[in-house]
C-alpha cells in the first residue's frame, strides 16, 4: 500500500508535474480586485439608471410601439436593404474591373472607389434627393439626337429612391474593396491549376473560389452592412422619415429628446443584434460545406 501523497494532474497542454512536487496555481490578488471594482461600478450604473426618474421609462415604453417609430423602422430597413444590394451588384461590377488585366478599366474602377469614398455619404444623399434642381427633366433619346421620352425629375427620383441612390453608390465603394481583397486571397496557383484539370468556369467558382472568399469576406461584409443600418440617419437632412428622424420629430413636440433617443437606441440595437445572429449563422453554415469537402 503506497503511503505518497497524491499529486495534482497537470493542465492539458503542459509538461507533467514530477512525482513528489505538488501544482501551485499562480494567484491574481490585483484581478480579483479589478472584478470587485468593475462589480461595484456597474452596480451604480444600474442603481442610477434604475432609479433616476429623469430617464422616464414610461416614455421610452410609450413610444417604443408607436406607429410613427415603426414606419421610421421599416424605412430604415428598407434604406439598408436597398443600399446594401445595390452596392454589392456594383460593388461586384467594380471589383471585377479593378481587378481586371484592362489597365483602363482598372484605373476607372480605382477613380470610382476613390471618389464615393472620399465623399461624404451625406453629401451623395442630398446631391441625389435635390437632383431636380440641376436637371428638372430627364429625357431619353438618341444621343446628341431627337429625345423622345421626359420624365420629371420630382417624381422619378423621390426622397427616398435618391436617399437609396446616393447609399448605394456609398456602399458600393466599400464592398468592392471588400470582394477584391477576398478575391486576391485566393493564389492564382489554384485557378491554373482547377483549368488544368477540366473544371468549368462554374464548377471553379463553386469549388475552388467560393469556399476560399466566402470566409474572408463575410465578416467585413456585415461590419458594412450593420454599419449602414446608422448610416441611413443621415435622411434626417433629406426629408425622408427613418427611424432616427421619426424620434427626432416626436421628441420636439414632447420635448422628450432623451427618452425618445432611448427608443431609437434600442431598435438600432435590435437590428444589430438579428444581423449578427444572420452573420453567425452563415459563417457556421459556410463551416460546415467546408468540413464536407
Amino acid at each position: 500500500m503506497s503511503t505518497a501523497a497524491p499529486t495534482a494532474t497537470a493542465p492539458a497542454g503542459t509538461e507533467p508535474t514530477p512525482p513528489g512536487l505538488a501544482l501551485v496555481r499562480r494567484k491574481h490578488p490585483w484581478r480579483l480586485v479589478s472584478y470587485a471594482l468593475l462589480a461595484v461600478i456597474l452596480a451604480m450604473l444600474a442603481n442610477s439608471v434604475i432609479t433616476n426618474e429623469r430617464w422616464r421609462w414610461d416614455v421610452v415604453g410609450e413610444y417604443l410601439f408607436d406607429e410613427m417609430v415603426l414606419g421610421g423602422l421599416v424605412t430604415t430597413i428598407v434604406l439598408t436593404a436597398g443600399a446594401v444590394g445595390v452596392g454589392l451588384v456594383l460593388g461586384s461590377l467594380i471589383a471585377g474591373m479593378r481587378l481586371s488585366s484592362s489597365r483602363v478599366l482598372s484605373t476607372i474602377a480605382g477613380w470610382y472607389i476613390w471618389f464615393f469614398r472620399g465623399v461624404p455619404v451625406i453629401v451623395q444623399v442630398i446631391f441625389w434627393v435635390y437632383l431636380a434642381q440641376l436637371y428638372p427633366v430627364i429625357s431619353l433619346g438618341i444621343p446628341f439626337g431627337p429625345e423622345f421620352l421626359f420624365f420629371d425629375t420630382n417624381l422619378l427620383v423621390a426622397p427616398v429612391v435618391g436617399a437609396i441612390i446616393g447609399l448605394s453608390f456609398n456602399e458600393s465603394a466599400y464592398l468592392a474593396e471588400v470582394l477584391r481583397g477576398g478575391i486576391a486571397a485566393v493564389p492564382p496557383g489554384q485557378l491554373e491549376a482547377a483549368r488544368a484539370v477540366g473544371m468549368t468556369p462554374g464548377q471553379i467558382r463553386r469549388r475552388v473560389l467560393a469556399p476560399q472568399i466566402l470566409p474572408v469576406v463575410i465578416p467585413p461584409f456585415f461590419n458594412n452592412v450593420i454599419a449602414m443600418t446608422k448610416t441611413t440617419a443621415v435622411v434626417i437632412l433629406a426629408s425622408v422619415t427613418d427611424l432616427f428622424s421619426a424620434v427626432m420629430e416626436i421628441g420636439a413636440r414632447n420635448l422628450q429628446q432623451t427618452p425618445l433617443l432611448l427608443v431609437a437606441t434600442f431598435w438600432y440595437l435590435v437590428l444589430t443584434a438579428a444581423l449578427s445572429l444572420l452573420q453567425l449563422g452563415i459563417e457556421r453554415l459556410v463551416a460546415r460545406s467546408a468540413t464536407r469537402r
